[in-house]
Formats: C-alpha cells, sequence, structure tokens
C-alpha cells in the first residue's frame, strides 16, 4: 500500500537522509529531487530500520506531506500576526481573529500555530528555496494541489511530474484582512513560479529520457552485431571447408577466447584455413 503510518524517529531519520541528498546535489533547481532518489532514500531507511516496510513510493509521499506542512507554516511566518517560538519549537499567533481569517484564506490545513514543529528549521534547508520570499509568499498555494485536482481535471500529463494548477482562495473579510493581502500579493508570482517550475522538470525528464534511449540504441546494435557474428562464424567455416566436428570444437574455442575470434574475423580468407587448423592441432 502508498500509506503507512510514520514514527517519530522514522520521520526524523528520513529528514536527515534527506539533507544528505541535498548536500550529494540530488536536488534539481526546480527544488524536486532527480529521479531515482526516492529508491536511494527507501534502501536509507530499510538499513537504518531493517523491520520497516518503506518503499520509494512512500518515501515520495512522505516527502510531499513534509513540503506541504512546511510551506504550510512558512507562509504563515511571512504574514504579520504571526510569529516563531524559538523555546516551544511553533508558530504562535497574535488573536483569535488573525487565525480565523487565515483559514478562510487558507482552508486545506498542514500545520496549527501552537502544536511543536522541531523539524521546520532543518525543513528549511531542504524545501527554503522552493517558494517565494518576503510579504507574497505563495508557498501555500502548492500546499493545496489536492484541492485544485478535485476541482479542475486539465493537463493531466503534468500530474506525472507532481504538479497541479494554482488553487483559487477565497477572501476574507474583517480583522483579518492583513491575510487575505499576503495570499492575493502573492498569486501572479506563485502562478509564475510553478509555471517555470513545470517546465524545468519536463525538460530535465526529457533530457534523461533522452540519454536513456541513446544507450539502449547502442546495447542494442552491440548485440546484433554479436549475434550476427556468431552465426557467421559456422557458415564461415564450413565455407573454408571444415566438417561439422571441426566447426564445433573451432566455434567452442572461440566462444572461451574472444581475441582468438577477434584475429580470426581480422584475417583474409586465404588466411583463416591455415589459422583455424593451427587451432585444432
Amino acid at each position: 500500500m502508498d500509506k503507512r503510518m510514520w514514527i517519530d524517529e522514522e520521520t526524523e531519520a528520513f529528514v536527515g537522509f534527506m539533507e544528505e541528498c541535498v548536500v550529494d546535489g540530488l536536488k534539481a533547481d526546480c527544488g524536486q529531487f532527480r529521479p531515482g532518489t526516492f529508491e536511494k532514500l527507501a534502501l536509507k531507511m530499510l538499513e537504518a530500520f531493517p523491520t520497516c516496510t518503506v518503499t520509494a513510493k512512500h518515501c515520495k509521499n512522505k516527502h510531499k506531506r513534509l513540503k506541504e506542512k512546511y510551506q504550510y507554516a512558512s507562509e504563515m511566518l511571512a504574514c504579520s500576526g504571526f510569529g516563531w517560538n524559538s523555546e516551544k519549537q511553533c508558530i504562535d499567533v497574535d488573536s483569535g481573529d488573525v487565525l480565523d481569517a487565515w483559514m478562510k484564506a487558507h482552508p486545506t490545513k498542514f500545520y496549527t500555530p501552537g502544536k511543536p514543529f522541531p523539524l521546520f528549521h532543518r525543513l528549511e534547508g531542504i524545501f527554503g528555496k522552493d517558494r517565494a520570499t518576503g510579504a507574497g509568499a505563495v508557498s501555500g498555494f502548492d500546499a493545496q494541489e489536492q484541492v485544485q485536482e478535485e476541482e479542475e481535471n486539465h493537463c493531466p500529463s503534468l500530474d506525472d511530474f507532481g504538479m497541479s494548477a494554482n488553487v483559487s482562495f477565497h477572501e476574507g473579510q474583517g480583522a483579518g484582512s492583513h491575510s487575505d493581502a499576503c495570499a492575493a500579493s502573492g498569486r501572479h508570482s506563485g502562478k509564475k513560479r510553478k509555471q517555470n517550475d513545470i517546465l524545468e522538470r519536463m525538460v530535465e525528464q526529457v533530457q534523461f529520457s533522452t540519454a536513456e534511449q541513446g544507450r539502449n540504441a547502442q546495447v542494442l546494435a552491440d548485440a546484433i552485431s554479436g549475434v550476427n557474428e556468431k552465426f557467421m562464424v559456422g557458415e564461415k567455416l564450413e565455407q573454408l571447408g571444415f566438417d561439422n566436428d571441426e566447426v564445433v570444437q573451432v566455434a567452442v574455442k572461440f566462444a572461451n577466447n574472444a581475441q582468438m575470434e577477434k584475429v580470426f574475423w581480422g584475417l583474409k580468407d586465404s588466411q583463416k584455413s591455415g589459422y583455424v587448423r593451427s587451432i585444432l592441432n
């Protein structure tokens, strides 16, 4: 199954492994991990927790959940009325009115102010460059991609890259207007940023696929060449006048010594017979 419950020790270890991946350069410019990274993360988790059943899909889902939680909390801190409590390792909010206004503009909740979030600053080193900065930070838009997928069903091919269109937000009123202003001011920059991310990730995937196709084509060509050459050995030896037993003996020697066969094909037909007889003797 793609869903599983993570214990705190597993989550902390997973964050540590993601930090290692960032240091190793496995994070692309668009903020996502490069192909094959989640498989590596799954292996690291299995080494650290031999009895767990973590798969690459589990790691990808956990990465997404942590990113949503971090970006949601980060966007909170970008607006007035919210602040970081270093002692409690959580986000504080000035009043209930501020929080109510925030929730109107962000109906999908990924973090609750006052709840300890000790991994926040470590996640900043992993996801911190994936969002716009300043008063118009819009990372909360990314956090609601699941809602958008239910409301809009266009550009399905982009979902393969883990992306979706921006979600529309309801404007709040009254005492929480400052939170609405933060969401509205960042909407256009958020859309442009997501579009750039999509293009960058598509280019990366195309380049990776092209390289793989080139390698596969070369392997296929080498295989065809080798197969044809093996079929030609018996035919050529028969043309040179050798009987079946002799053909089999030479074929066995060629199979055990590729250099010997290479020399054979490098000779003229008038020289091949003498070379083969030297092998048989």
